[in-house]
Parts: C-alpha cells; structure tokens; sequence
C-alpha cells in the first residue's frame, strides 16, 4: 500500500506541475498579448507613434522624390502637419482594439487605415505612389481562418480549465500527503515549476536577442518594421520579467517550505546496532 501512495503522489505531482506551469503561462499571455490595452502601453513605451510619424515623413518622401520634380520642403512640413504622433496612436489604437474584439468573435477583421492621410497628403501636393503601404488599408490577421475568431473562447476555456485542474490536483496531493505522512510533495512542485518559469523567462530574453542578430529586417522600404520589430523585442523582455517573477517566487517559497516541513517532521534515525565486544579472558 505504501509503494502505491508513493507512486499516485509521483503521478500527481508530475501532472501538477506540467498543468500549473501551462496555467500560469497562458495567464500572463492573456494580460499582455491577448490584451490591447498592454500592447498600446508597449507603443507609448516605446515613443512608436513618434518615431512612427517620422518614419512614414521619410518613407513618403522618399517614395515621393522625383530628381526631375524634387519635393517642395514646404509640402513635407504639410506632411508632418498630417501625420502627427496623436492622429496615428489614435488610428494604431483604434485598430488593436477592433483586433482584440475580432478575434474575441465580436467584430470582422480588422484594419490599419490611413487611406485619408494619403488623401489629406496628395490634397497637399505631395504624390504617393499606388503601390505604397499606407495608400491600402493594411489588415490584421486573417480572414481565410474561421478559427482566429474562436481564438480566445479556446485560451479562455484552456486556462480556466488548466486553473481548476490546478486546484483539483493540489487537493488530491495534499490528501496523499496526509495519507502518507510525508509532506515534501507540494514544495517540490512549486520547486520545479519554479524552475520551469525561469528557464522560460531566459528563453523569452534571449529570444528577441538573437531573432535581432539572425534575422535582418528590411527597414528601408516599410516604416512599420523596425517599430515591430523594437516592439517585439521590448515584449520578449517584459514576458521574461513576468516570467522570472513567478518562478523566483515559487522556487523560493518551494525550497523555505522545503526546509520548514524537513525541520517540523524530521525523519526517524535507526540507531546502529551495538557491536558485541568478545569477552576475552587474560590467561596468566
């Protein structure tokens, strides 16, 4: 009976662990990737409208160019007019926010549109040519997928099923526990998940580190890609952070609980047996 407590607490702690480290991880992708308010603070983190408004100037201008006919300097100061870092963070945002209810399966797919720049722009006299990025509305994500819109009724039902199972398995850990006396089950969870979240934060920090030095990106001729690309980054990083900060915290209370349960239930020592000394009689 014993081997067989041991055992289902084995199971059990196993299957604890890979259930809560999913837990915790789909719930810290649902206050950041899931969520537009997370990712429009990233941006303003970032200064992206700013540095989003200056680039798509420069972009535009560029495109606009002609050594036969150059670009007045008075029709891109129009254009910086246009293209202010408050009307782009209120298109950017608006267009995260219809994202977030598309794929919440509340709204069609949404769009990135600053066609009306571009005929704010030309009504300025600056040419753009047909086939620049923001002379279309850019669409986000896809629409040939009819299960993007079920995207998040599926994580909302995998995490709070992960939460409950979660729930359901440190009762039954606990129970074995009490059955067997031995209480070193739960710390040693918390231990490895601990220690899982910290090997996941260090993957998430190296991540963008090393997509950066592999991966080159065209910077030049779209304005969007290194302000996605910088914000990537900068979600790679805040992902580890929160990361690290639940496996720190598990790990530290898994090995003080650790520490506590050994000294509260110390185990019994078998005292050695005493060795019989020969009574050896001196012959005179």
């Amino acid at each position: 009976m014993s081997f067989l407590f041991s055992a289902l607490s084995k199971f059990l702690a196993g299957l604890l662990v890979a259930v809560l480290t999913g837990a915790i991880f789909t719930m810290v992708l649902n206050q950041t990737l899931l969520n537009s308010k997370y990712l429009e603070h990233q941006l303003a983190s970032e200064d992206a409208y700013s540095r989003l408004s200056v680039a798509l100037t420069d972009q535009i201008t560029k495109q606009a160019d002609n050594p036969e006919a150059p670009v007045d300097p008075a029709q891109v100061e129009k254009l910086k007019a246009i293209l202010t870092p408050a009307l782009l963070q209120t298109k950017i945002n608006g267009a995260l926010e219809a994202f977030q209810a598309f794929y919440r399966g509340n709204g069609p797919q949404p769009t990135l549109d600053l066609t009306d720049v571009v005929a704010q722009a030309q009504a300025a006299g600056i040419p753009i040519p047909a086939d620049s990025d923001i002379n279309k509305p850019i669409p986000l994500g896809s629409s040939n997928n009819k299960n993007v819109k079920n995207v998040s009724k599926g994580f909302d039902q995998v995490r709070t099923s992960t939460l409950i199972t979660s729930l359901v398995l440190v009762v039954a850990l606990l129970a074995v526990s009490w059955e067997r006396h031995k209480w070193a089950a739960l710390p040693d969870v918390a231990i490895t998940v601990g220690v899982l979240l910290l090997l996941l934060a260090a993957a998430f920090s190296a991540a963008s580190g090393m997509a950066g030095h592999y991966v080159k990106f065209d910077t030049q001729s779209n304005a969007f890609v290194p302000i996605g690309r910088d914000l990537a980054a900068s979600i790679a990083h805040d992902l580890a952070k929160r990361l690290a900060i639940f496996g720190g915290v598990l790990a530290v209370v898994g090995v003080a609980t650790r520490i506590w349960v050994a000294r509260l239930h110390p185990q019994t020592k078998i005292p050695a047996k005493p060795t019989l000394k020969p009574n050896v009689k001196s012959v005179v």
